[in-house]
């Protein structure tokens, strides 16, 4: 079992090494790697016809055991909070996805223009970007595509 990129065995001995009694340098190594490993990206396998959420750097299984991970945004020209624009902008989301034994691929959509695409097998749809940011939260949704590959 993984917990953020992290195998469970790792976390349990960082956690044990905290609580054992005269050992301060273990303890403090220990807190400082649980405090670094919680920056790791995650890891979820994603289930069919339903909105899941990625943060940048996040690892996503899809049904066909291919791999999806938001690498972030760029051009992001959407219209700031509490700003009155003249045109609500877009951004581009970017993800690398990889195949069964494949090279990863860049796919890119698009707030505006392309807001899905196809993926193998299956359809990838982008539902929501949150507001502007570094790396904003990504909601999409994945189902039964038409079997051809549109990155």
């Amino acid at each position: 079992m993984r917990i953020r990129g992290v195998s469970l065995a790792a976390a349990v001995l960082a956690l044990a090494a905290v609580f054992i009694p005269g050992i301060a340098m273990l303890r403090f190594t220990a807190l400082a790697v649980l405090a670094l490993l919680s920056g790791c990206s995650t890891t979820g396998a994603v289930i069919a016809n339903s909105d899941f959420t990625m943060s940048a750097g996040d690892k996503v299984s899809l049904p066909d055991a291919s791999t999806l991970r938001y690498i972030g945004i760029a051009n992001d020209s959407r219209c700031p909070p509490d700003v009155m624009c003249i045109r609500a902008g877009d951004a581009d989301v970017l993800f690398d996805h990889t195949g069964n034994g494949s090279a990863a691929s860049r796919v890119t959509l698009n707030t505006e223009r392309q807001r899905s695409t196809s993926l193998g097998k299956w359809h990838l749809e982008l539902v929501d970007l949150a507001t502007r940011g570094a790396a904003p939260v990504v909601t999409l949704r994945i189902s039964a595509g038409n079997g051809t590959v549109n990155p």
